[in-house]
């Protein structure tokens, strides 16, 4: 009898222990909180060198020309982000889901797309999950 209550209690302490992870979704919103905030942060969470991919006006041609270069470390910028990730007060997500149960791919991937409305914002930051842990791999520049 007294086996069967100290394995129950060992289970019982076992389960309270282990938290399921947290799901991907979630966890990615809490990263681009200090992703945006912190810059010691953000400098751990770029893949460098790390692409960017931009348009650049050719005069002579009168036309935009696609061009890709590689972003070093020592020539890292600050992302500061949209004030809301600063999140102050009245804190929320805009968050668009693609099923009725609200749930994403598992995918280890995401990108965040700042696409604006008769303004020329269009830029798109992609974001790689590696060995636990988000990173920004690629940064679309198309805004003009």
């Amino acid at each position: 009898m007294r086996i069967v209550q100290i394995f129950t209690i060992v289970f019982l302490l076992a389960g309270c222990a282990s938290k399921p992870p947290m799901p991907q979704t979630m966890e990615f919103r809490h990263f681009l909180r200090d992703f945006f905030k912190s810059e010691e942060y953000q400098l751990k969470h770029v893949k460098f060198p790390m692409e960017l991919v931009f348009y650049v006006y050719v005069e002579d041609e009168f036309d935009l020309v696609l061009e890709t270069k590689q972003i070093e470390k020592k020539d890292w910028v600050h992302y500061e982000g949209p004030d809301y990730y600063e999140c102050l007060t009245n804190c929320y997500d805009l968050v668009i889901y693609d099923t009725f149960d609200k749930k994403q791919k598992e995918s280890g991937e995401r990108v965040l797309s700042f696409e604006g409305v008769s303004n020329g914002i269009n830029s798109s930051l992609y974001f790689k999950r590696i060995d636990g842990q988000w990173y920004l791999v690629k940064h679309e520049q198309f805004d003009n």
